[in-house]
């Protein structure tokens, strides 16, 4: 396991270093791209993967951020004493529009590169990178550029894409992608171990690219023109070739032995709760209670008040003595706490979703609480403990579309802690969990909702004609095209 640690440190090295030789080149050579991770001779895809797949991994969950980001609005979080931040201003999600100079241009970079040196699994692999970024920022902006975006100083007003454009360009990459994974021998370099995220294996690269074609293809179940029979059946082929088991997870694990790499274990450490780690909110806890959940002791200390039971937090309010709130254990939340894509547990919870939507009540039922098991065993929860959560009557299966949909959304959320942004997006999509925001958060700004969608950065208004004339949206109030539940 230190041989493995050290490799990776050596890879970190070797990447930032790689990076700066080019630089020094660059100011010599004239004919080197600064701009390009590629320009250098000392740079090959298997050094580009993990740079590409760290820049990747942290513009996904930027959102985490527990000052200004998701885990206030989702009641992961609830801060002690302080006011709760939950607005949102012109700079939120910057760092998604910026991912066309960073991580995006990064990996269409490596795609490129790949793709010229006949290296088709890395060709593959920065596809499906690229994808996810696609669709990210189609969810959270609706018209945004494509590559022309990444064309620097040539473009610096590139045209908006519509989102169904944005998806087909995202869909058609991972169909590439599946298509080299499985027809292709890989070329003359084939990923292995400078591969963090899933060694190599093609195999689980080729099942993350289903199950996120299928997660997809849940979120525009309800945009205008899709056919709901059609677009169900399609999530269910996705999911029959998806992940199958948590060995295919797609994350990103923390090393111990680097103190500052881990964004949400600095945010335990800063929790402003006197050194306890960060505190849970009320809705989750009373959720979690109500369901006796089973991952509260691995996640949570027992409260103050109550020494055999969880109890969460009034986000903003103070603390009183002896009343102390449960708080995440830094045992759970610990250094080496992974950065997560996708985990087969979701794959689960689509499948389950999928069939209500069919009204095949059983089939639903049976699907999410594999989705439940398969989170609680990520988790190393006891096996009776998991038979006896889904054995509660609770979670027998209504046999009314919307009440399955709560149920099903309410079950993912409670295997979605601190995991991806998800939770956030089946909210917007669905409306479940149905957050009760004064209950949670003092001084809450907007008790209905929160963004349903990021506003474009000031500079892009201003400068390009393009996003002026689409007009900065009232994103608490206007989701994107496939924000259309009625």
């Amino acid at each position: 396991m230190n041989t493995i640690k050290q490799l990776y440190k050596i890879r970190f090295l070797i990447f930032f270093s790689a990076f700066f030789i080019t630089g020094c080149e660059s100011w010599t050579d004239i004919d080197t791209d600064p701009d390009s991770i590629t320009a250098g001779p000392s740079i090959t895809e298997e050094i580009m993967l993990i740079g590409v797949e760290a820049e990747w991994v942290a513009m996904a969950n930027e959102k985490f951020e527990t000052w200004y980001g998701y885990p206030t609005w989702l009641s992961w979080f609830a801060i002690e004493g302080s006011n709760a931040i939950v607005n949102v201003d012109p700079g939120f999600g910057n760092e998604v529009w910026n991912s066309y100079s960073y991580s995006l241009k990064h990996a269409v970079e490596l795609y490129d590169f790949a793709e010229e040196n006949g290296n088709t699994h890395y060709q593959g692999i920065a596809g499906v990178i690229a994808a996810h970024h696609w669709f990210y920022i189609a969810d959270v902006y609706d018209q945004a550029p494509l590559e022309q975006a990444m064309t620097g100083l040539e473009n610096q007003q590139p045209e908006l894409a519509t989102q169904d454009e944005l998806y087909a360009h995202a869909n058609a990459l991972l169909d590439e992608a599946i298509d080299l994974f499985q027809n292709t021998d890989g070329g003359e370099l084939l990923p292995g171990t400078d591969d963090y995220m899933l060694n190599g294996d093609i195999d689980s690269w080729t099942r993350f690219a289903y199950s996120l074609k299928a997660r997809q293809a849940m979120r525009r179940i309800y945009a205008p023109g899709i056919d709901q029979d059609t677009q169900i059946t399609q999530i269910l082929s996705y999911l029959e070739n998806g992940m199958t088991s948590n060995d295919d997870n797609v994350m990103w694990r923390h090393l111990e032995d680097l103190a500052n790499a881990n964004p949400l274990y600095n945010y335990m450490t800063r929790a402003y709760s006197g050194g306890r780690g960060l505190t849970p909110g009320n809705f989750l806890i009373d959720m979690m209670n109500d369901f006796e959940d089973p991952r509260r002791p691995i996640m949570f200390t027992n409260a103050e008040a109550d020494p055999d039971g969880y109890m969460g937090h009034y986000a903003g309010s103070a603390v009183q003595a002896g009343n102390r709130p449960s708080h995440y254990r830094f045992e759970y939340l610990s250094m080496s706490y992974p950065d997560h894509i996708m985990l087969y547990s979701e794959s689960k919870f689509l499948e389950a979703e999928a069939y209500a939507f069919r009204g095949e009540w059983d089939l639903a039922e049976a699907a999410m609480k594999e989705g439940s098991r398969a989170d609680m065993e990520y988790m190393e929860v006891p096996d009776a403990e998991i038979t006896s959560y889904n054995a509660q009557a609770s979670l027998d299966m209504p046999t009314n579309h919307e009440d399955a949909q709560q149920l099903i959304i309410q079950q993912k959320y409670l295997s979605n802690i601190f995991r991806t942004g998800e939770t956030y997006f089946d909210y917007v999509r669905t409306g479940y969990p149905e957050f009760d925001f004064e209950y949670m958060i003092q001084n809450a700004n907007a008790n209905n909702t929160f963004a349903r969608r990021f506003p474009y950065p000031l500079n892009e208004i201003e400068r390009n004609p393009n996003v002026t004339a689409v007009g900065q949206p009232d994103w608490f109030n206007e989701g994107t095209t496939w924000d259309n539940k009625n």
